[in-house]
């Protein structure tokens, strides 16, 4: 079993969560990936500068270098810009788990720095990262590593399933509720009634958006869930209750199907166009017949969509050559 020996070293927590969270943002911007770095490996045995920073051991304060091996979690590079615009003080603290480098050595794992430079053997106050899904991301852009918690394994064996029991269960937040929260952190209606359609009709997000016809991005997603609100504000095309009635229409002719995007997406594609008016869109949606809808289910895949726009496409046209007739008459 992994055993703790560090107790000082927790006993640092009781500061404000502001100041107990301490983020450098250049290594946020500088940090790409704890990789091995294939230009450093060939320089194995020249010097490099390994990247340092402060950690409280023992209620010490110490200047390390926190090594990792070949099957760490990677960082998360496309959000380097993201991490730059973090509230340090909206931040939870976190324990930070190390090790000593020893085993590793011993058992002829190389080590490597938060830049991919490989640390060389009995490189001196050196530890590894225990990663949790919490922390792993977080270790890069602390300046000052305030919690940590020294854990000592006697095989390596033990160290991965240390690591793998501690992360079995662990995850991020689905889309779905990234949108929750990014819809609490600013506000926005639009996100806001996006979530709660998605919940309340068990459906992806990516359907809810569409039958709300809300446009949003991963990356805007992200900006907002942090407090940061877009200069342009996502709005609805429908309101939740035409979208609601939207769906009701769609159920009756497709069933559970019309929680799929393929029948969605023609219907905001037809709408787009502005060639036909909302209500002839319904109406055309109305007229989808059992065997039309039986055609597209029974479709493949990749057919299902453009399927369902031709299908609308026609009711459309029939129906406004019937209005002309009714208007000439």
């Amino acid at each position: 079993m992994a055993q703790k020996i560090t107790k000082k070293s927790t006993d640092v927590v009781t500061k404000n969560v502001a100041n107990a969270t301490n983020v450098n943002f250049n290594a946020a911007e500088n940090a790409a990936s704890i990789n091995p770095n294939p230009v450093n490996m060939e320089k194995k045995n020249e010097e490099v500068a390994l990247s340092t920073r402060v950690a409280i051991i023992d209620g010490v304060e110490r200047m390390i270098t926190v090594a990792h091996t070949k099957y760490a979690m990677e960082l998360p590079k496309d959000k380097k810009e993201l991490c730059k615009k973090l509230d340090p003080s909206k931040m939870l603290s976190v324990i930070y788990h190390l090790t000593k480098p020893e085993l590793f050595w011993q058992e002829g794992y190389d080590l490597y720095d938060e830049n991919g430079n490989i640390i060389e053997k009995d490189t001196p106050d050196v530890f590894v990262h225990v990663q949790t899904s919490e922390d792993y991301w977080r270790v890069g852009i602390e300046e000052r590593l305030e919690r940590v918690e020294i854990v000592e394994f006697s095989t390596i064996q033990e160290y991965a399933q240390t690591v793998g029991s501690t992360n079995l269960y662990s995850r991020g937040m689905t889309d779905t509720e990234k949108v929750g929260v990014a819809a609490l952190a600013t506000g926005n209606k639009a996100y806001m009634a996006v979530y709660e359609f998605a919940k309340d009709n068990k459906m992806s997000l990516t359907t809810a958006k569409m039958y709300l016809d809300v446009a949003m991005s991963k990356s805007q997603i992200l900006e907002m869930s942090i407090g940061n609100v877009p200069e342009v504000a996502p709005k609805m095309g429908r309101t939740k209750k035409q979208a609601a009635e939207l769906l009701k229409q769609a159920e009756n002719i497709f069933g559970e199907n019309a929680r799929k995007r393929y029948i969605i997406r023609p219907v905001n594609s037809l709408e787009h166009q502005k060639e036909y008016s909302r209500d002839m869109i319904m109406a055309a949606l109305k007229s989808i017949t059992k065997e039309q809808a039986v055609k597209v289910e029974i479709a493949n895949t990749d057919e299902r969509e453009l399927l369902v726009s031709n299908i609308l496409t026609r009711l459309l046209e029939k129906g406004s050559k019937e209005d002309i007739v009714e208007e000439a008459a």
